[in-house]
């Protein structure tokens, strides 16, 4: 007999939306260390340009990882208890 190890519980996609902006703000600030570090500046405004990225990326991974749950959440529900 196999064991079902799967959990059917549904995912809360409000802690996965702040999880999400984890990775997104790391993937941001990482960006702007290394054009930081070369010199590689896009705007007249070089903080608003930063604080855009930032603010794009981390919305970014929170629906990336809503996204995910959602259609976990979906797929568990379309399966059943």
């Amino acid at each position: 007999m196999k064991r079902n190890t799967a959990s059917h519980s549904k995912w809360d996609l409000e802690s996965l939306g702040y999880v999400g902006v984890l990775p997104g703000a790391l993937l941001a600030v990482t960006h702007q260390i290394y054009a930081i570090s070369i010199g590689d500046f896009h705007s007249d405004y070089p903080f608003l340009h930063m604080m855009v990225e930032l603010i794009g990326a981390s919305l970014g991974g929170s629906l990336l990882f809503c996204g995910i749950g959602w259609i976990r959440n979906q797929h568990i529900a379309r399966q059943g208890p």
